[in-house]
């Protein structure tokens, strides 16, 4: 019996042990679509005998910052399965989970102005990631009482994987109890399969007469191939290929990393469209590390000794969404004036890298930090965005009435920190605050005006 038929009869084992439905996590890499199909080549032996009889849900973490080519691929990968199961009438169904509005990334970091993430802040993991897929998991543990989760993990990853693997504690069926889900268990079907395994699997899909969502995994590969920054793999002529198994698709802002290694071989593979993603998130990664642009003192006032300092300050959060909105345009006019001749090019293809409803999350919180300019509304009017939202406020109205632009803008200056210093207990910190930002104010008038 070969590995496949060996996995799929293990599999259909655990499928009759017990009522709980299944869950496959999905990314959309190798290992996860490993899983999908093994699962789904069962699913159909056992629909035509009339045996599948529970429900299997294919679950995928959208971050809303992924890699727009990767966030298409996805998005294409659960459509695909959708359609698949109507037609099929298997008891199957794709979900994406995306973080909510107020912890998305935009909101937390221009909106409040969380730093970019670090190895030992990395803040945006659990409110994208973690969050929404506990909060699914336990919506179905609380309507099953019980599930099952399928990984796409395996020892030959790596050697932290590999010791992951074996310190968890298995029951009689090899199950281990989730970390943090009660009543959800997990199962790793391949945990000892190897690389080659893995892709001469996949590539052998399309002489497989099993149907599937997907014909081959041509453009899988082609990522692969692509974000290694080692050229070409060539993953359908040789399986064993390291390079390719080591490639990791993560978010386009991460400043986890020192150099976001998939980016770069994207660039340098066919997707130079992308660039201005890549000089946004460069540009993240230095003004975290740049005190100047960020606040003495965190948000519940106290003051801030590590890590560089608190969030960032208000006019570098403005500067972030304007340049944020300017890359937004840029990728859109590359990826029409460069992939105009490419095999894979869609001309009704749009992009957005921040929602609406993020940007109005975002004004809230400058309101709350003493913006008086609805400056978030007026920097997403430039670039056609929001154009329903008003900008006036009565406090902007009053001071227009009796000052001068000059005046209003330090006014603005000295009200941002009455505000944002709200929490400090004595009114020494802020008034050496506000000495500090008239000063500074004066200088930059003075630098502007010489």
């Amino acid at each position: 019996m070969n590995l496949i038929r060996e996995t799929i009869e293990e599999l259909k084992q655990q499928y009759f042990a017990d009522e709980r439905p299944w869950v496959v996590t999905y990314s959309g890499g190798k290992d996860s679509t490993c899983v999908l199909q093994l699962v789904i080549a069962m699913l159909q032996e056992l629909h035509a005998e009339g045996k599948d009889h529970k429900h299997t849900y294919v679950v995928s973490s959208d971050t809303t910052v992924e890699m727009p080519i990767i966030e298409k691929y996805l998005r294409t990968k659960l459509e695909e399965i959708t359609e698949f199961a109507e037609s099929t009438e298997l008891k199957l169904s794709a979900h994406k989970l995306s973080p909510k509005i107020d912890e998305s990334f935009w909101t937390l970091m221009v909106g409040k102005g969380y730093p970019a993430p670090t190895s030992t802040f990395r803040w945006c993991t659990e409110r994208m990631k973690i969050n929404p897929a506990t909060h699914f998991l336990q919506s179905l543990v609380n309507k099953h009482q019980s599930i099952l989760m399928l990984l796409g993990v395996r020892s030959a990853e790596s050697q932290a994987r590999q010791t992951s693997i074996a310190n968890r504690k298995l029951n009689q069926r090899g199950l281990s109890p989730h970390d943090n889900i009660p009543n959800a268990f997990v199962l790793s079907p391949i945990k000892h399969w190897t690389n080659e395994d893995v892709w001469t699997y996949l590539s052998n899909t399309k002489k497989d007469t099993t149907p599937y969502p997907w014909k081959n995994h041509e453009y899988m590969m082609s990522l692969y191939d692509k974000g290694s920054s080692e050229g070409d793999c060539n993953i359908a002529l040789n399986p064993q290929s390291p390079s390719c198994g080591k490639t990791r698709f993560g978010c386009w802002v991460c400043t986890v990393v020192e150099k976001d290694r998939s980016m770069e071989g994207m660039l340098a593979h066919g997707e130079e469209w992308m660039l201005p993603l890549w000089t946004y998130r460069e540009m993240l990664y230095q003004y975290r590390n740049d005190s100047e642009k960020r606040d003495d003192r965190r948000r519940d006032g106290s003051r801030a000794i590590n890590e560089g300092g608190g969030p960032f300050l208000m006019p570098v959060r403005r500067e972030l969404l304007d340049k944020l909105l300017q890359t937004e345009i840029e990728i859109a006019l590359n990826y029409h004036q460069m992939k105009k001749e490419a095999s894979d090019y869609n001309p009704s293809e749009t992009f957005q890298l921040i929602k609406d409803d993020e940007i109005t999350l975002i004004q809230q919180h400058w309101d709350d930090d003493g913006d008086i300019k609805k400056s978030a509304y007026r920097i997403a009017q430039k670039y056609s965005r929001m154009m329903g939202e008003s900008t006036e406020t009565p406090l902007r109205s009053k001071l227009e009435n009796v000052t001068d632009e000059f005046n209003i803008d330090l006014f603005e200056r000295i009200y941002e920190i009455e505000a944002y210093r709200k929490n400090i207990s004595t009114r020494y910190g802020i008034v050496g605050d506000i000495e500090k930002r008239i000063v500074n104010f004066y200088k930059g008038q003075f630098r502007e005006t010489n």
